[in-house]
C-alpha cells in the first residue's frame, strides 16, 4: 500500500473531509486532493501535523512501516513511571505526569492557535 492509499484508508476510517483536512493544516483542498493521487506528497512538517490531526504514526503514513496507530512516547513511560512496588513517591510522580500532560497541551494549543491565525489573516498585498 503506498501513501496515498494510506492517507485514503485513514480519511475514510476517520470520516473526515479533504476540506476539514485542508482547512485544519492551512493547505488548499486540491493540494489533499494531489497527495490521494500520488501526484504529491507534503514535507515533513505538514506530514507531522497531518499525522497527529489523523492520530496516526508519521512513520507508517509516511512508508507503511510501524504500528499504524501512533503511541504517545509518554503514555508508555507513564505506565513505567507509576510502577513503585513499595508505594512511595507516587504522589510526586503523578505531579511530573500532570506536568508533563499540561506541558503536551500547551504545545498543541500553541500550534493551533498560529493554523488559526494564519487562516484568519488576510493576505497581504
Amino acid at each position: 500500500m503506498e501513501f496515498p492509499e494510506r492517507l485514503q484508508s485513514i480519511i475514510e476510517e476517520r470520516q473526515i473531509s479533504k476540506y476539514k483536512i485542508a482547512k485544519s493544516i492551512d493547505i488548499s483542498a486540491s493540494t489533499v486532493s494531489n497527495y490521494l493521487k500520488g501526484k504529491t506528497k507534503p514535507d515533513s512538517t505538514k506530514l507531522t501535523v497531518l499525522s497527529r490531526l489523523l492520530g496516526v504514526n508519521k512513520e507508517w503514513l509516511q512508508s507503511g512501516e510501524g504500528s499504524k496507530y501512533s503511541v504517545e512516547e509518554d503514555e508508555v513511560n507513564y505506565s513505567k513511571l507509576l510502577y513503585d512496588p513499595e508505594g512511595k513517591h507516587v504522589n510526586e510522580k503523578l505531579i511530573l505526569i500532570l506536568d508533563r500532560l499540561t506541558e503536551s497541551m500547551r504545545e498543541r494549543d500553541q500550534q493551533i492557535s498560529m493554523l488559526i491565525h494564519k487562516i484568519t489573516t488576510p493576505p497581504t498585498q
